[in-house]
This record gives C-alpha cells, sequence and structure tokens, in this order.
C-alpha cells in the first residue's frame, strides 16, 4: 500500500506506524511537516479511502516556520544548567517539500520528501537539518497485491526525549537521531473477501551523539495475519507479529543490561473509511515481552490498542480524536523498552471560506523499562500535557498559521518536570497539479 495510506494500513495488518507515516494522510502534505513547530500537536483527520488508491498528485512547497519556547531544555532550571541550555529561545525553520501520487490502474507510487534547517537564536548548538523522505509502492502481482515503503529522516532529538548522560550533559543534549526504515507486505487472494497476508519490516535507529550510542538500535518485525474485506463493512483483520529489538552497542559485561529484547503482539484490526460521515481506524491487541535477563526488571505487558476517528460534526466543523498504546525502543534514555500511552482530540471550525480556528488537547503517558540496576538521571515515568489553539488563514496557494500552546511534565525523577508556554507563526506556499 502506498505511503500515504501506511498509517490505516498499519493498524489492520498490525504493521509499526512511523511519525511521518501518521502525519499525511489522504493525499494531503501535513502541516506538521511543513511547519514543524506547534502543528504536531494537531490530531491529524482521517481521509483517503479503505479501497480506493490515492488521486493523482504533483504538490511542491515552502514553508517557513518562527517559534517562541520559554522552556527549550524540557526540564527544570538544574536539567537547563547541566545541558547548557538557555530555556528561553526562538526557533527558525525553513523547509521545502515534494509530495507525489502517481496511480496506475491498481498500482501505485508515491513519494513525500521533506528537507529544511532548524536554527536557534541562543542555542545553536541544537542548529540542525530537517530531513524526512518516504517513497512507497503498490504493485499487483497476479491474485496477489506487494505493498513496499522506504523511510530516511533525521532531526535534533527532542530534548524531552534525552535523558541526561551523567559524564557529558551538555554535549549529549545536541543529538541528532537517524531512522532507516524499509516495510513490505503481500496479501493474496480476492480483493473482496478473505485474504492472508504476511509482512516484514526492519528499522535502523543511530544517535549522533557519542554518549548516547549505546542506545542506538536495530528493529525488525514478523506479522502474519488474515483479512476480511467488504465494501459495506470495511476491512477486518487478525493479526499475530513479533518484534525484536538488538542494541548491538551496549558494553558486553552486562552493565546497561541486555543488548536483545522481544516483543510479540497478537490483536484485531478494523479499516472503515468509505466516505460516510464518520470515518475509522482501530486496532485492539496484548502485547508481551520476551524473558529479560538477569538485570532486567519492569515488564510492559498489557493490552495494546489504536483509534482514531474522524468525524464531520457539521459543515463547518470537524471533530477528531485518536488513543494508543504501544511499546517501542527507548533510544534516547537509559531503558530497554518504553510503553507509551496517548490520548488527543482536535477540534475544527471554519469561521469562513479562508479562516479556520481549532484547538487541540493531548495526555501521554510513558512508562520506562530501566532495568534491574538504574543508571543515575533514568527517567523511569511521565505524563505530559498539551493544549493548543490556532489560528489558520487559506488564500489561493498561501497559507498562514497562528499558533499558541502551553505544555506540562510531570516526572520521575523530577529533575525532567516542566511547563512551558510556545507561540508559533508559520507560512506555506505551494503549487499543485
Amino acid at each position: 500500500m502506498a505511503t500515504r495510506r501506511r498509517t490505516d494500513a498499519a493498524v489492520v495488518a498490525g504493521g509499526v506506524v512511523t511519525r511521518a507515516a501518521a502525519l499525511v494522510q489522504g493525499g494531503v502534505l501535513s502541516l506538521a511537516l511543513l511547519m514543524p513547530a506547534l502543528a504536531d500537536g494537531q490530531t491529524r483527520p482521517i481521509d483517503g479511502h479503505t479501497f480506493n488508491p490515492p488521486p493523482r498528485k504533483i504538490t511542491l512547497s515552502v514553508a517557513s516556520d518562527l517559534l517562541y519556547d520559554t522552556n527549550v531544555a524540557h526540564g527544570t532550571e538544574t536539567a537547563a544548567r547541566l545541558r547548557d541550555i538557555e530555556q528561553e529561545d526562538v526557533r527558525s525553520t525553513n523547509v521545502a517539500a515534494i509530495d507525489l501520487a502517481l496511480p496506475a490502474g491498481r498500482a501505485a507510487f508515491t513519494f513525500l520528501g521533506v528537507v529544511g534547517y532548524d536554527a536557534y537564536a541562543r542555542n545553536d548548538q541544537l542548529d540542525r537539518e530537517r530531513i524526512d523522505l518516504s517513497a512507497g509502492t503498490k504493485l499487483p502481482l497476479a491474485f496477489c497485491m506487494f505493498d513496499g515503503d522506504l523511510h530516511y529522516a533525521r532531526a535534533q532529538s527532542d530534548l524531552a526525549d534525552l535523558s541526561l548522560v551523567p559524564n557529558a550533559p551538555a554535549e549529549a543534549a545536541a543529538n541528532a537521531r537517524t531512522d532507516r526504515r524499509a516495510d513490505a507486505r503481500l496479501a493474496c487472494g480476492p480483493a473482496i473477501g478473505i485474504r492472508p497476508f504476511v509482512s516484514l519490516g526492519h528499522t535502523e535507529t543511530t544517535n549522533s551523539a557519542a554518549a548516547r550510542r549505546f542506545q542506538d538500535v536495530s528493529e525488525t518485525r514478523y506479522a502474519a495475519g488474515l483479512s476480511y474485506a467488504n465494501p459495506v463493512v470495511g476491512v477486518v483483520s487478525l493479526v499475530a507479529r513479533r518484534t525484536s529489538f538488538d542494541y548491538d552497542r551496549r558494553p558486553p559485561d552486562g552493565s546497561l543490561g541486555s543488548p536483545r529484547f522481544r516483543v510479540s503482539y497478537a490483536g484485531v484490526g478494523f479499516d472503515r473509511r468509505l466516505g460516510a460521515r464518520l470515518q475509522m481506524t482501530a486496532s485492539l491487541g496484548y502485547a508481551w515481552m520476551g524473558e529479560h535477563d538477569a538485570r532486567s526488571g519492569r515488564r510492559l505487558n498489557g493490552l495494546n490498542w489504536d483509534l482514531a476517528s474522524t468525524v464531520r460534526l457539521a459543515d463547518r466543523a470537524q471533530l477528531t480524536v485518536r488513543t494508543s498504546r504501544a511499546i517501542d525502543a527507548a533510544t534516547g534514555t537509559f531503558a530497554n523498552l518504553v510503553r507509551t500511552s496517548s490520548f488527543a482530540g482536535t477540534i475544527i471550525y471554519a469561521l469562513g471560506p479562508s479562516v479556520r480556528v481549532d484547538a487541540t488537547a493531548s495526555l501521554m503517558t510513558r512508562a520506562f523499562d530501566a532495568g534491574a540496576l538504574p543508571q543515575p538521571f533514568q527517567l523511569i515515568d511521565d505524563r505530559s500535557q498539551d493544549y493548543v489553539l490556532g489560528l489558520e488563514y487559506r488564500r489561493a496557494r498561501a497559507r498562514v498559521r497562528l499558533a499558541a500552546a502551553y505544555r506540562q511534565r510531570d516526572a520521575t525523577p523530577d529533575l525532567y518536570d516542566y511547563s512551558g508556554f510556545l507561540l508559533s507563526l508559520g507560512v506555506r506556499y505551494a503549487l499543485e497539479r
């Protein structure tokens, strides 16, 4: 399935959803990539169609964004001082993007490329390129359908995702995270009816800071299942998946825990995007961790889910809600794995043909498996809240967006507690064909 529809396909197939794929829906290039400051706070609407390929589209765009942040360090004053970070700062981001959708019968090719640069007025050690490239293909093979995706992303890590490094807290703050991902899925059988499928995926995540390279991780995913497709109901799937996490750069003496972990998952998925007032994708299952070694402690077993729904409340209003829980690698902190639970909702109201307002509220909790021998400054768990208000003006090919936000985090240890206000102004210009 093409890249822009990977999010919804993964809900059904039990695949791993990347941040880039989650921000692109229905052939629309997300403002969260073009205006990264506060557009991330929005819950993206569910677009597209369960059965139809994306329409042909070629979009070239440029965007510029200014962000004022009262707490760039995303921690207490002590954490900011240890990291040598000025808490109050202004960041400018300039990007160029191309968004392609080229369907050809039952086949399709998509490409999304975003290249830009983040520059800070006071914390220039955080200046970094911002790259996000995704390519996808959908190919019919006899009575089967093959879906392939490639993804590359590189950017400065959010300091909220980085624990302090005892011997190099300042040097380790400037860290570029790089993700390389490949996914393949093969489903055979009739387009309407029961189809078995298998999928394989691999992700390599690396950190540029030398003190964080022991958290570089390779992730391999295997999945298989059955799906039932009906043009009235949508697609219902049963899936079993295993994910292996390998921290190959961890010390061989085991001082930072085992280098290998496994997570298994079994569940059901549902995809119903049929052009109705209510659009929905969902998955629900149980995930459990493999056996730990003697140094590993916290187990993150339990229900995992992903529910996204968009409903048109009236001609001018739209509500999108999303909640999810998943186990993933911990690439920025002294931990083995992390279980993230999130709840978010966005309401958009059109004041007229050119002006709309939006409001978003979100809650995220994280529980880290830190092992039986936690390291200094280890992040054990946290709870974050975000509230965003936005105003957007559209005229022809141009968009201007003003947004304000409040963020708060309560963490263990309280070294990572913080609150902050953000103000963002973004401009985008696009050429579409």
